[in-house]
């Protein structure tokens, strides 16, 4: 390693050459090999599944579903967080941001709303029945086929709190256009999982 200077306005304070002297000796010592395979974004992309199952994301659906470098670079990034903050609704949020689906919006608690002109009888709320309140929704800014659906029901079931339980993953106002990209095989749904 090679020998750093002091700035000249701390060259005259004898504390400060001594701290770095010792600095010097510590960081002459140290290995940074070991630490460079945490700049995740100079890994080779044949090195990430290591990295995964070092930060405890390779046995989840969201390995499964990052299917770009960038998406798996951004999970690993990001892995500590969502572990911190997993059953929050953030981590709902940045896990689906994180795998390329797009903003999303949650809608929670599903029963006890007041009958005040603020919702519609539509059945997007449950009416009568008190276990409704652990429930939620997720509205998805993009389509998303059958498979991709049921990695992400089994994502959620990692990352939203216990309690909760999906009712849908709905993506009904962004709804597949008949242009022949989205064909009739199975594939997609009519806008909800």
């Amino acid at each position: 390693m090679a020998k750093q200077q002091l700035p000249p306005a701390l060259t005259g304070d004898e504390r400060f050459a001594w701290l770095h002297e010792l600095l010097d000796e510590s960081l002459f010592e140290a290995d940074l090999g070991v630490m460079l395979v945490y700049l995740i974004d100079l890994v080779k992309p044949k090195l990430l599944p290591f990295l995964a199952d070092q930060f405890s994301m390779l046995d989840e659906a969201a390995w499964l579903l990052a299917e770009s470098s960038g998406a798996r670079r951004d999970l690993i990034k990001n892995a500590a967080a969502l572990h911190r903050f997993k059953g929050t609704p953030w981590a709902i949020r940045e896990v689906i941001r994180l795998l390329g689906f797009g903003e999303v919006g949650l809608q929670e608690g599903l029963s006890n709303k007041t009958h005040d002109g603020a919702i519609y009888r539509d059945g997007e709320y449950v009416h009568g029945d008190p276990t409704a309140w652990a429930r939620y929704r997720v509205f998805l800014e993009r389509p998303i086929t059958n498979d991709q659906a049921a990695l992400v029901r089994r994502l959620l079931l990692s990352v939203a709190p216990a309690r909760c339980r999906l009712v849908s993953l709905d993506y009904t106002t962004v709804a597949i256009r008949h242009n022949g990209v989205a064909r009739r095989d199975g594939q997609y749904n009519h806008g909800s999982s």
